[in-house]
């Protein structure tokens, strides 16, 4: 009988690893997801911003134009985001491999 009740601990011990690990794997899962959704965002923030917006251009000497650094600034902070969004999606696939 003590045996029995040895073998029903260690099943129970062992469900109760394998729920955990699914939460966790499932969590993992949709921290990816939403890290690939944030990615997504970003870079479509980025790609639709690489037009010049009012005050970004200024005239130049031969009656065209060039963009401003406040346009290159714009720039920067879009790929910047990308970049971040891009960082945080690898370490939530690299934390959801490492759980599967």
């Amino acid at each position: 009988m003590r045996r029995l009740l040895i073998l029903l601990s260690f099943l129970a011990a062992g469900a109760a690893a394998a729920q955990d690990r699914s939460t966790q794997l499932d969590q993992a899962y949709e921290e990816a997801r939403t890290a690939y959704n944030a990615l997504k965002a970003a870079e479509a923030r980025r790609d639709q911003g690489v037009e010049s917006q009012a005050g970004e251009r200024a005239g130049s000497a031969a009656g065209g134009s060039r963009p401003t650094e406040n346009y290159f600034a714009r720039q920067a902070l879009l790929e910047q985001e990308v970049e971040l969004a891009r960082r945080r999606y690898e370490a939530a696939m690299k934390r959801w491999n490492d759980l599967k």
